[in-house]
């Protein structure tokens, strides 16, 4: 399984994201070695979080799931997907801004968690996935990080 975490954010906040890159390698290196069924391999989590100037901009955008393999070429990238899940969710930005980099962590792992109730949603075309064991194992990631 390939978690990851797909960063949109305000220059403003970039010290206070910074930490983004590090926490999505390490969910990645987590799960990797995990599987939860055969119709969901990858997801992929955009985290919004910018000022209020921008947010017109960046909307959360509805869940997208790519059965079939499909080649994207995106933005000077080009790469693989299949059976993946992408979505997004939008942190609040002065709670965020205003946290140290603890809380930021646990504000983004408690939205991480809440989040997930996108999965459920999308229980017509994602059957074969255990989402009580992903769930399991996501909390424990983060009771090991000391987050929730």
């Amino acid at each position: 399984m390939k978690v990851a975490l797909a960063q949109y954010t305000s220059a403003e906040i970039k010290k206070e994201t910074r930490f983004l890159i590090d926490f999505s390698n390490d969910l990645e290196v987590w799960f990797s070695e995990k599987k939860y069924g055969n119709d969901l391999m990858e997801i992929v989590i955009g985290i919004i979080c910018v000022s209020p100037i921008f947010e017109q901009f960046f909307k959360p955008k509805p869940p997208k799931y790519t059965k079939e393999k499909k080649h994207i070429k995106s933005e000077g990238f080009e790469y693989e997907v299949e059976k993946c899940l992408e979505y997004s969710i939008k942190l609040d930005f002065e709670t965020f801004k205003s946290s140290s980099e603890v809380e930021a962590k646990k504000y983004l792992s408690s939205e991480i968690i809440k989040s997930l109730a996108i999965i459920e949603t999308m229980k017509v075309k994602i059957k074969d996935f255990d989402l009580i064991n992903f769930k399991t194992d996501l909390e424990d990631y983060f009771k090991e990080k000391g987050l929730i």
